[in-house]
């Protein structure tokens, strides 16, 4: 009888310890929540923010800022990649295409984590959005009517949206 009842015991507390999230995987997901409040797309935000294994470590805003400007900043460097390949596959919208190369490149300088430190963070991260602006317009002005351009933009938006959710959440 005392065997079945420690195995029984053993069992529940197994069972408590599977079902229940500890206290940091809880106030992660808090800040997580927190953060993807202030995002255009809670949805999204919080997707993102919880796809990336850096940002499920984070258990501070501002290491949830930290982690968001680096996705940031990676994807900007990706989407600067991906417009100068593009600029080399389509001659006739080269220069669209290279120009908006250029802007991502600058956008990454924009998503300087010393930002945080000096409480600019969230005033340089927008000027980063400036330069998606800047790539659309291009696109536009130049007759760029390129669907896989269009996505990776948005893309960047979403992530940048994220991490200035992040930011803006720290800063206030």
């Amino acid at each position: 009888m005392g065997s079945k009842n420690l195995t029984l015991i053993f069992a529940i507390v197994l069972f408590l310890f599977l079902n229940f999230p500890s206290r940091t995987q809880a106030s992660v997901g808090a800040l997580v929540s927190k953060v993807c409040m202030q995002s255009d797309n809670y949805k999204s935000c919080v997707q993102i923010l919880t796809s990336h294994r850096q940002t499920l470590a984070a258990h501070t805003l501002k290491a949830m800022a930290n982690n968001g400007l680096k996705m940031a900043k990676k994807d900007a460097i990706a989407t600067s990649n991906f417009f100068t390949g593009l600029a080399n596959t389509n001659p006739a919208s080269k220069q669209a295409l290279v120009l908006c190369a250029t802007y991502f490149k600058e956008a990454v300088t924009f998503l300087n984590l010393k930002g945080l430190e000096e409480g600019s963070a969230s005033l340089d991260v927008h000027y980063a959005l400036d330069q998606a602006g800047y790539c659309e317009t291009a696109l536009s002005t130049g007759h760029v009517h390129i669907a896989s351009a269009t996505d990776r933009i948005q893309k960047w938006k979403s992530v940048f949206s994220a991490a200035y959710a992040a930011v803006i959440t720290l800063e206030n």
